[in-house]
């Protein structure tokens, strides 16, 4: 999954803070022709984890990128109760 966050967030900034809270990635810029055109971009890799498992890492990752960067001061697209399947938020 390649993910694109706010051009202020440089995802090489990231990297060992996550790492730190368990949490691996793959910084877009070395993967990149050109790494600061990339630098805001990050891909996450996974096959084997539960749903519940991708969304604890990604809420996970959300948490440092804030720690460090302030961003994202507000997240839109989390859910507050309900089942976690079909449209009940």
């Amino acid at each position: 999954l390649w993910m694109r966050l706010p051009d202020a967030v440089d995802v090489r900034k990231l990297v060992k803070p996550a790492a730190e809270a368990g949490i691996a990635f793959n910084p877009g810029p070395e993967w990149a022709c050109d790494p600061d055109r990339a630098a805001s971009h990050l891909r996450l890799c996974f096959a084997l984890p539960s749903h519940e498992q991708i969304r604890a890492g990604v809420a996970a990752l959300a948490r440092v990128c804030w720690e460090q960067t302030g961003i994202p001061a507000q997240s839109g697209n989390v859910r507050h109760g309900g089942t976690g399947k079909g449209g009940d938020a």
